[in-house]
């Protein structure tokens, strides 16, 4: 994610929360993150570890698709693109991709027996 793409999506979270009447320190205790660590996202500082954009997608109520890329849709989609997931995986670590890639063999298993 290029800077310019960081910072759009900083002023997505920041707009959001502000509607929501939510100051940052009441939001930063909604998502169990340290306020110093959410200036950062929210200042294009820092991007949010994927388990941590997670959470700020399902309080603010907006879909990860809009948080990142801007979309106009709010809600999830319900289809998913190469980018999109390469994306989350770049901000993934080691043990939630093989958390991962464990839980999508068991679904590939399950969809098989079907």
């Amino acid at each position: 994610m290029d800077k310019v793409a960081q910072k759009e999506m900083a002023n997505r979270i920041k707009a959001r929360r502000e509607s929501l009447g939510f100051t940052q320190e009441s939001f930063c205790e909604v998502i169990n993150l340290s306020v110093s660590s959410y200036t950062k996202i929210e200042n294009a500082f820092q991007r949010p570890a994927l388990n941590t954009l997670i959470k700020i997608s399902q309080h603010l109520n907006l879909s990860l698709d809009y948080l990142v890329f801007g979309t106009d849709s709010k809600m999830p989609s319900k289809n998913i693109d190469a980018e999109t997931l390469n994306t989350l995986f770049r901000s993934a670590d080691n043990d939630k991709l093989l958390y991962a890639s464990e839980f999508l063999a068991r679904i590939a298993k399950i969809k098989d027996k079907l």
